[in-house]
């Protein structure tokens, strides 16, 4: 079956404080209509921004309805089936998930000094971080409400994702390590969920979370053109390092290490500025060229497109 998208829904509640630092010095910044794979429509979303942390988000955010009927089919702006031969081709031509779920849970596992070898992987999408935590000796629970996601993850790990939202799951079984990659963003909540993943937590246990950059340069250069982090109506927080640092304080999480991921496709100069044959090979290897230095020096400036945050429970 393909999901063809709904392209209305209604507004949920309006906010009057910063989702990450609870402050009520919060200001509208810009606004962006309802953006989906298949085109767009005149329903206007407004970002509001904190002036204490930085922090951004939908004000008013889309009914968690309108969510739902969303997240059930994909929570990756995919309108059909794919298979895993395709995300596995994607994978070979631009290696970007498989490199980040290794990465995230080498750092987990080390970290976690809890002796608690239970993995919690809220928002599995494809299976990569579900299978690289069991390659390092973890018992996962793997959580996405998405069908086309689920199917591959079927695949690729021999069993499907408990099918809901996190806000469902319900356990009396502790972890030693929880994952959160490109979720955060998703929640209408995200103090709520902060403060239940802390909980579901051992003490000494480690969560892995990771978001996309409010600060990054391709919001400072494009603006609201920018889907990476303003994917609206999927996306409705938009993080900073500040931001986010006070999230998990709140609630006994303590930072042990930061860090930013800028990964660029080869071709997406090229396609943007629409090229093609000859001007497009030229263009794409002088990406490639310049690509590593570049990305270096926007994630020292603190410009990265990606915030990776490793905390561990303290109390």
């Amino acid at each position: 079956m393909t999901y063809a998208p709904t392209l209305s829904g209604s507004y949920g509640q309006i906010l009057h404080r910063c989702v990450s630092c609870a402050g009520e010095n919060i200001r509208y910044w810009r606004h962006k209509n309802y953006q989906y794979t298949q085109g767009n429509t005149e329903q206007v979303f407004l970002i509001y921004r904190c002036k204490s942390c930085g922090t951004g988000f939908l004000n008013q955010p889309p009914h968690p309805q309108w969510l739902h009927t969303i997240y059930q089919y994909s929570g990756q702006a995919l309108t059909q089936p794919i298979s895993l031969a395709d995300v596995l081709g994607r994978e070979a031509e631009f290696p970007n998930c498989s490199i980040d779920a290794e990465r995230v849970s080498q750092m987990a596992d080390k970290l976690n000094l809890s002796g608690n070898q239970r993995a919690l992987d809220v928002g599995s999408g494809f299976g990569f971080y579900t299978r690289a935590l069991r390659v390092k000796g973890y018992d996962t629970v793997s959580i996405n409400p998405g069908q086309y996601e689920n199917r591959v993850f079927k695949a690729m790990n021999g069993e499907e994702p408990l099918q809901m939202m996190f806000e469902q799951y319900q356990t009396e079984q502790p972890f030693g390590v929880a994952v959160m990659s490109q979720v955060l963003e998703h929640l209408l909540e995200p103090d709520r969920a902060v403060k239940k993943v802390a909980g579901l937590l051992v003490n000494g246990g480690v969560y892995a979370c990771a978001v996309p950059n409010f600060n990054s340069f391709l919001v400072k250069l494009l603006g609201t053109r920018d889907n990476a982090c303003l994917w609206v109506p999927e996306h409705v927080n938009y993080f900073t390092e500040k931001g986010l640092r006070q999230l998990l304080s709140r609630h006994g999480l303590q930072i042990i290490k930061v860090e930013q991921v800028t990964r660029i496709p080869p071709n997406a100069l090229s396609k943007r500025l629409k090229l093609s044959g000859r001007q497009a090979a030229l263009m794409d290897g002088l990406v490639k060229r310049i690509q590593r230095p570049f990305t270096g020096l926007m994630n020292r400036l603190g410009l990265g497109i990606y915030i990776n945050v490793y905390a561990v429970k303290t109390a």
